[in-house]
């Protein structure tokens, strides 16, 4: 409602553009060491900094609990005192004195900024100058938690949405904000006649592309191939990935399926965070077992094959294969039994549990029955839904259960026609138990003949149905 609902707070938004302003109340950028570690009497804690272009350090130290416990139970307040050292010109030169006073039993945490650094590399350390405690009724426990390294600068981190958050200490004291966000994600490159709203294509497409926000798996594939500076793009230009072939690939995402709980939802989605640089390929693979397809390199372009549903493009028999001298041109082999799998434990991100990763669990109880349990695992990539999980997961045993068998043959020149994932038909007289085809060798339209490879008997009676 734009109302605020917790005073105290200040934010500042960048939408992560090119030239976008530095936001405001951040002067300087730092790194944070954290440490965590206890600062005793006679034991310093001293670290080395070398970083050549810092301007200060900030040292976040404090106590565990401070507080003095009389005999008859009383808790009064106490204090202890810390020296923030830097080494200079081979000496120890006290920069900050801090004395901590007053009465807790939780953690406090303060700051002090040390200014006027000396060259690189020097020495810093934390030195308590109070005696430990000897009994448990003094409870002063000293801590370094942590130090930053500052550089004063105005940045406007270009091409980086971000949060800045600045807190009342007064308010807040030694508490740990803790902060969430829910993001969308970036805005890609999609077809010009493409809603992704509605996830509805109008009219013919014709190839160009409009910037739109979208988590089609398709797009999102095709923005991190393309794109020059966080993607593929100084290596692959536009021309050189298929596009139209994605675009068939992101209509089949965006077909609306069950979702398993009595709603529809699109068939597979992207919501993927990607932190880490990775390897291209590694990247490549993930987006496209989200898709069920796989990367081809066609000899110009960058295309991709689907595990959808498709009619067939060929037939092959006896008469259009290369003969071996064994007269058995079609060779057969199955699957292992071991790599049926008939279970499997699909991890995906559940966005109703703080996102966190869920397991799904899909079986086929018959297979079970059958063979006996054989499970797997899969990271579903990109998944926040519990039904794109188990469509993944279902969809991993089916081919393993279906799909156990190969056939292996070799073609002439008209094999050439084919690329990766063309759905054939085998016609193997062996395998029918009869004679499945042939070729036309001649065709006189006068006579009404046709001359074929070899000869048939035909019925005496009735009529002969010939496909061609």
């Amino acid at each position: 409602e734009g109302n605020t609902n917790i005073s105290g707070v200040t934010v500042v938004f960048r939408a992560g553009e090119q030239e976008q302003t530095p936001p405001e109340g951040f002067e300087s950028s730092g790194s944070e060491t954290v440490l965590g570690t206890e600062v005793k009497y006679d034991t310093p804690i001293t670290r080395t900094i070398t970083s050549a272009n810092i301007d200060r350090l900030r040292f976040t130290f404090g106590v565990q609990a401070l507080v003095e416990t009389t005999s008859k139970g009383d808790r009064n307040p106490s204090e202890v005192r810390l020296l923030v050292q830097i080494q200079r010109n081979g000496g120890w030169v006290t920069e900050k004195d801090i004395t901590i006073k007053g009465k807790t039993t939780s953690q406090y945490l303060a700051s002090v900024v040390v200014d006027n650094l000396p060259p690189r590399p020097f020495s810093i350390r934390m030195r308590r100058m109070t005696p430990d405690s000897t009994t448990d009724q003094l409870q002063n426990k000293t801590l370094w938690s942590s130090y930053t390294e500052i550089i004063d600068v105005k940045q406007c981190y270009p091409n980086t949405a971000l949060f800045g958050v600045q807190v009342d200490s007064e308010q807040f004291g030694s508490q740990q904000v803790s902060r969430n966000y829910h993001l969308r994600g970036r805005i890609l490159q999609v077809p010009s006649n493409y809603n992704p709203q509605t996830r509805q294509y109008s009219g013919i497409w014709d190839g160009t592309f409009k910037p739109a926000y979208s988590n089609n798996m398709a797009w999102c594939l095709w923005d991190m191939l393309t794109h020059p500076r966080y993607g593929m793009g100084k290596r692959l230009g536009a021309a050189d990935v298929d596009k139209w072939t994605l675009y068939v690939i992101g209509q089949y995402c965006d077909q609306l399926v069950p979702n398993g709980f009595g709603g529809t939802e699109p068939r597979i989605t992207c919501n993927a965070w990607l932190t880490t640089q990775r390897k291209a390929w590694d990247v490549l693979s993930d987006f496209c077992s989200a898709m069920r397809c796989m990367p081809v390199w066609n000899g110009q372009t960058l295309t991709f094959v689907q595990d959808r549903p498709s009619d067939k493009v060929w037939t092959y028999n006896r008469s259009n294969v290369v003969m071996p001298d064994d007269g058995a041109p079609f060779r057969y082999s199955f699957s292992a039994l071991k790599d049926r799998h008939n279970a499997v434990e699909v991890n995906w991100i559940d966005p109703d549990n703080g996102q966190e990763t869920a397991t799904e669990l899909v079986e086929d109880s018959q297979a079970i029955a059958r063979y006996g349990r054989n499970v797997t695992k899969m990271d579903a990539f990109g998944c926040t839904s519990r039904g794109q999980a188990h469509r993944a997961g279902l969809w991993l045993i089916k081919t393993e259960l279906l799909e156990t068998q190969t056939v292996d043959f070799s073609v002439g020149a008209e094999g050439l026609r084919h690329v990766p994932g063309d759905v054939i038909e085998i016609c193997d007289d062996d395998y029918a138990g009869i004679r499945t085809g042939g070729r036309v060798l001649a065709v006189n339209s006068q006579t009404r003949t046709l001359t074929l490879d070899r000869e048939i008997t035909l019925p005496s009676s009735g009529t002969t149905l010939i496909s061609l």
